[in-house]
């Protein structure tokens, strides 16, 4: 019965690939009219960065982000470090400095001006008690003052000192640099925009004697966006590249301009589809979109090549056409959907980049089968036939066919090979041990370690306690709850737990200001440094301190209008997994203890980018654990039910394991770690790497029905089939290698290192596995392989 159903499918297939050779003009011409459709789309298609695409929205750590960002402030900031060289920054100068960067930032596009902070910035008060006895504020720095005595330099480093909400947080603790920072509002971040107006004003504040430091977020991205025109110049030269390629490999003019023909129309349908869909186009996932190009061109490379090895036999250009096609339609499409499948499974990812780029990616992968799969073999039967039908690789082919029968085409060879596989699979374990989920370094991957945003992540939190924040918050159940003693006694408890961890450099939350108003109300007596013991008290020295200052929202970076949420913010030095995983720890610690001894209380970490990059991480490691899995099954059982076999699935899988291990064995050693920008990359470079393997099971099965001997027959599958996928490889890592020469993004450079060690890894597994596991197994789905009485390769 399966035989029989199997038989029809296989039947109805080849009846309709008889109708589209009957009618290529009309196939040809629906796909170049489809192509017209989406090429119309793709000039509405943006190039930009949505940082909340990159969060995994339903994660509870970015659910409580996205509460607090607008009053606490987000992952978003902008930190600049003022730099004196010699002395302190109780100058006259570099205060004018402070507080020209200050009004700099405060002027950038996109800036929440209720979160502009700094010693210079008008929230930066002085508090004390006037003449009458009540409070007052002034600010530290006044612009309208053209000089200051020696005596006024002296105050004003006293009172800096005095303030612990400026001192060792706006200004270091050795005084010699202060801190500028502003947080951008994320729903109208314009980035390049943004970062073009930064650097102007960091031009602007260049003077003699001084340093002057960026980092945070918006900076990173921006300096990525700087790179486009870099990367157009990559695109430029990677077609060069394969078109050098092709040039050398075919030395004839179908096998240069049909798949680069292919290259073009796959690009103009996965972008179109994407401007279709409303997907904006992620800089930094630029390499799988050339990965996918050129996976076009190799499935194009495969059909040419194929095409003049038929036509070498049968003189004929469109029975060659229709013979390649018949050869390589059931391994071709099956490589295709396997392909396409295996990145769609992206959507699985909790954040929408993984969303986005699955379903792009899968389209623009899925639409090979109409762009290069039957529009090449068409083209080749509507175009005049070459006049010369001699096929020209026949040396390599018999270089690569010896070479095979005195290794995997022996038993010896073959049960080697596939021991050597095992051995060096339980080696590379060692190393995946070592590969870390997260960040594995200080400052940004994405650029070298000497780039001035790493040069300045690396100033700044050598002066400062850290650039890398984790807000906190704490929330009670009813309106006014933060007032509540206990509540503050809680915060303080939460605090005092956070800082055993000898990496965090500094901690901010009100009771640091209550204790000072406290101290201001009795003379200045270090000895009512403390917190009231009523909520009437506590209430009383918060309105104290928001009358004493003539700016609107004074305690708004602490508390919320309801003042029922308390923020708290801790400062890192880095986001590496160790420190966000030990930071975590300890945080939801503190929480479990606090929130069992204080009723009506909760405590939500989430806020800045160290609880950003956490709730990435641990989503990350969700996903990567469904999405690569899922991957290899979805290959396993498309196989399966193609050859309808078990072992046939297993045999497709086999190659890909191999591969996988190998390549977090590289990312161990190397010291790549899986963030939200590698697992995409792995996904791909996982679905990309069965191509090889279909090509080579489709061949021995094929040349096996026709010699009935599978050493014979592995041997032949390698001395053609071999020379084809070996200029695949070749093909598909010329997408990627411009990347690692040219790139001045690090992380693209990795990227296309890690794509590339993949490929070639793929590309030995299968031209080694495949081959012995058939020598040595011989599975059934092979030796049962036979052709009907219509021509059609069938199992018994």
């Amino acid at each position: 019965m399966v035989s029989q159903s199997r038989h029809r499918i296989t039947h109805a297939l080849h009846k309709g690939e008889a109708w589209i050779f009957a009618n290529p003009k009309i196939v040809l011409s629906l796909i170049f009219f489809v192509t017209l459709l989406f090429g119309a789309m793709v000039p509405k298609l943006r190039i930009y960065s949505d940082f909340a695409d990159l969060l995994p929205q339903n994660h509870p750590y970015i659910q409580t982000y996205n509460r607090l960002k607008e009053n606490f402030g987000g992952a978003n900031m902008i930190v600049m470090s003022v730099e004196v060289e010699k002395g302190t920054i109780f100058n006259d100068e570099t205060l004018a400095l402070i507080h020209k960067a200050t009004q700099g930032l405060d002027s950038l596009p996109g800036v929440n001006h209720n979160l502009v902070n700094s010693l210079t910035h008008r929230t930066a008060r002085k508090i004390f008690l006037d003449e009458q006895g009540g409070f007052a504020s002034e600010s530290y720095y006044d612009p309208l003052k053209s000089g200051r005595t020696v005596a006024e330099l002296e105050q004003l480093k006293k009172d800096v000192i005095a303030n612990p909400t400026i001192y060792g947080l706006l200004v270091s603790p050795d005084l010699k640099a202060a801190l500028i920072k502003a947080q951008l509002n994320e729903a109208d971040i314009d980035y390049p925009k943004t970062f073009a107006a930064l650097q102007q004003v960091r031009e602007s504040l260049a003077s003699p004697g001084h340093k002057i430091y960026v980092t945070g977020n918006p900076v990173l991205t921006g300096w990525v966006y700087t790179y486009l025109n870099q990367i157009v110049e990559i695109l430029a030269w990677t077609l060069a590249l394969l078109t050098f390629l092709l040039v050398i490999y075919f030395r004839r003019l179908y096998g240069i301009a049909l798949p680069l023909l292919g290259i073009a129309l796959s690009s103009i349908w996965g972008l179109g589809f994407m401007a279709l869909m409303g997907i904006n186009l992620e800089p930094l996932s630029l390499p799988i979109p050339f990965l996918i190009a050129a996976r076009a061109t190799s499935h194009g490379v495969q059909l040419v090549v194929r095409y003049y090895e038929e036509l070498a036999i049968v003189k004929n250009g469109q029975k060659a056409a229709r013979n390649a096609l018949d050869a390589l339609f059931r391994p071709g499409s099956l490589a295709i959907i396997v392909d396409a499948v295996g990145i769609a499974v992206l959507v699985l990812g909790a954040a929408p980049f993984n969303h986005k780029l699955g379903l792009a990616a899968g389209f623009w992968g899925f639409s090979v089968i109409f762009t290069v799969h039957f529009m090449v073999p068409l083209a080749l039967t509507v175009l005049p036939a070459p006049k010369n039908t001699v096929n020209a690789n026949e040396g390599v082919r018999n270089f690569l066919g010896a070479a095979m029968a005195r290794t995997g085409g022996t038993d010896g060879g073959a049960r080697s090979i596939l021991l050597l596989t095992l051995i060096g699979a339980i080696g590379g374990l060692y190393f995946v041990g070592k590969v870390q989920l997260g960040e594995s370094e200080p400052g940004s991957p994405l650029l070298h370690v000497n780039h001035d945003f790493n040069v300045s992540t690396k100033a700044i939190n050598t002066r400062f306690p850290g650039s890398e924040e984790l807000h906190v918050l704490m929330r009670t159940d009813e309106k006014g709850g933060i007032k509540r003693p206990e509540v503050m006694a809680a915060i303080e408890r939460f605090q005092a737990h956070m800082l055993s961890d000898p990496t965090l450099g500094g901690a901010k939350a009100i009771p640091g200001v209550l204790r000072v108003v406290n101290k201001l109300t009795h003379n200045d007596d270090p000895r009512w440094m403390q917190v009231p013991d009523t909520a009437d008290e506590v209430g009383g020295l918060m309105f104290a301190y928001m009358a004493a200052s003539p700016i609107p929202g004074a305690l708004k970076e602490f508390v919320n209008a309801d003042e029922n949420e308390a923020n708290m913010v801790f400062y890192y030095k880095d986001h590496q997994a160790d420190t966000i995983n030990r930071v975590v720890a300890l945080a939801e610690e503190g929480k479990r203890l606090i929130e069992a001894d204080v009723k009506g209380i909760h405590i939500e970490l989430g806020g800045g980018i160290v609880g950003v990059t956490a709730a990435g991480n641990q989503a990350l490691h969700t996903d990567h654990m469904i999405i690569i899995p899922t991957v290899m099954l979805i290959a396993f059982v498309i196989v399966m039910i193609y050859y309808s076999s078990l072992h046939a699935g297993w045999l497709m899988v086999l190659p890909m394991l191999f591969a996988t291990l190998m390549t977090y064995a590289y990312m161990g050693a190397a010291g790549i770690g899986i963030n939200v920008n590698t697992v995409p990359v792995i996904a791909v470079g996982v679905g990309v790497g069965i191509d090889y393997a279909v090509y080579f099971m489709d061949r021995i099965r094929e040349e096996y029905a026709v010699l009935q001997d599978i050493k014979q027959a592995v041997i032949r599958a390698v001395a053609t089939t071999g020379y084809a996928v070996s200029f695949t490889a070749i093909t598909l890592i010329a997408g990627v290698v411009m990347w690692i020469f040219m790139s001045d993004l690090r992380f693209q450079s990795d990227a296309a290192v890690l794509l590339s060690f993949m490929l070639i890894v793929n590309a030995i597994a299968a031209v080694l596995i495949v081959p012995s596991w058939c020598v040595v197994f011989k599975p059934k789905f092979v030796t049962a392989a036979h052709y009907d009485a219509d021509g059609v390769l069938e199992n018994d």
